[in-house]
């Protein structure tokens, strides 16, 4: 049996509703801020330089760590406050309830490389490398530390490590084995398991998040997309739309007075039921303007439409724009009568046209 795949229904954040795989870094994104907001400085052992305000849990250090990385010295972004606004727009798109936009996208992908980068070996901002110095040698005597050295040795991570202990017992620190290393590259202390995960307090990075948001934005389709229409007029550009209103228009059904008054509930409500295939990103293009009436673009790729809802002067609206776009200048109906709908031209009427061709046959004899 085949494997059914678990679909979900949301919105597009502009009114229109969308169904699709279900994504899961959205989740994912959620329990890590969740978590990483719920550890403490104090509990990660973390007080700053002194005179500086100490970002208040994992999640605020995180945010200014990637902040530095983007002001490094080769970087184009030098500005602090640009650099805040970079890291803030990620992490608001990753959990937004909207739809991702391809330039989102864009930036989820350059984050991506940024990322990467603070995680290669040597790299001075990768989290392991971050250096701390304490002296070489000391003894303890009666619980106090004496005797430091002037000699000083690195510490890379985490700076608390046994003559952290040693020195200050009144802050009551623990070793924890992970979180500092006399090594580079050895560490894994709580920015770098926030980062990139795999620690005793952080399994899953943002890391982790960024590369699975990425995966199913490219792989993940939008099955269904339900519109209200805000824009016919380019509704009307699509070939399939173009195509159904005009087999439709002329359909005696849609004349219950035996006229050429056309009934525009009655066909709008055909409308409704009709579903729209997308071949192309040209169409989607052009769907999207016609669902937000804005020039963006989604992430995902669309596979089908359908109209969700159309008021008479949309629907009337829609029918003039096709027929705009057509070669036939007047549309005649099945019962015998011209297309009448406000906004078209008359149809010439039979004595005008004898009139017409009488006319042209004299001035040509």
């Amino acid at each position: 049996m085949a494997k059914r795949t678990k679909k979900a229904t949301t919105t597009d954040g502009f009114g229109n509703q969308v169904q699709s795989e279900t994504l899961t870094f959205k989740q994912m994104y959620d329990d890590w801020e969740t978590a990483c907001k719920n550890i403490s400085s104090n509990q990660i052992q973390s007080e700053g330089k002194k005179g500086k305000t100490t970002p208040p849990n994992l999640l605020e250090q995180v945010k200014q760590h990637v902040t530095l990385a983007y002001r490094r010295p080769n970087s184009k972004n030098k500005g602090g406050t640009g650099a805040h606004v970079v890291i803030d727009k990620i992490l608001e798109s990753l959990k937004s309830e909207k739809l991702f936009l391809v330039k989102e996208e864009k930036e989820l992908k350059k984050f991506q490389k940024e990322l990467r980068k603070l995680n290669k070996k040597g790299s001075s901002l990768n989290p392991s490398n971050i250096v701390f110095n304490r002296p070489e040698t000391y003894d303890v005597v009666e619980g106090k530390v004496v005797n430091e050295s002037k000699e000083q040795i690195p510490i890379y991570g985490h700076y608390v490590d046994k003559y952290f202990v040693d020195k200050y017992p009144k802050k009551k620190y623990t070793l924890q084995g992970s979180w500092s290393d006399t090594a580079k590259n050895v560490s894994n202390p709580p920015l770098k398991q926030a980062l990139f995960g795999k620690g005793d307090l952080v399994t899953v990075g943002l890391a982790d998040v960024v590369d699975k948001a990425i995966e199913e934005l490219d792989n993940k389709k939008i099955n269904l997309y339900t519109i209200g229409i805000k824009r016919a007029s380019a509704l009307a550009r699509i070939p399939s739309v173009q195509s159904w209103v005009r087999r439709n228009i002329v359909k005696k059904k849609f004349y219950p007075e035996n006229s050429g008054k056309i009934n525009l509930t009655e066909i709008g409500n055909a409308l409704l039921i009709e579903e729209f295939t997308i071949r192309n990103e040209i169409e989607q293009k052009i769907l999207i303007i016609a669902a937000t009436n804005k020039k963006i673009e989604f992430a995902q790729e669309i596979e089908a439409f359908k109209v969700g809802q159309i008021s008479n002067e949309v629907m009337a609206t829609l029918i003039r724009e096709v027929i705009s776009r057509g070669k036939t200048e007047y549309i005649k109906v099945k019962n015998g009568y011209y297309l009448q709908l406000r906004g078209l031209s008359d149809p010439p009427s039979e004595t005008h046209k004898e009139i017409k061709k009488s006319w042209m046959q004299h001035l040509w004899a």
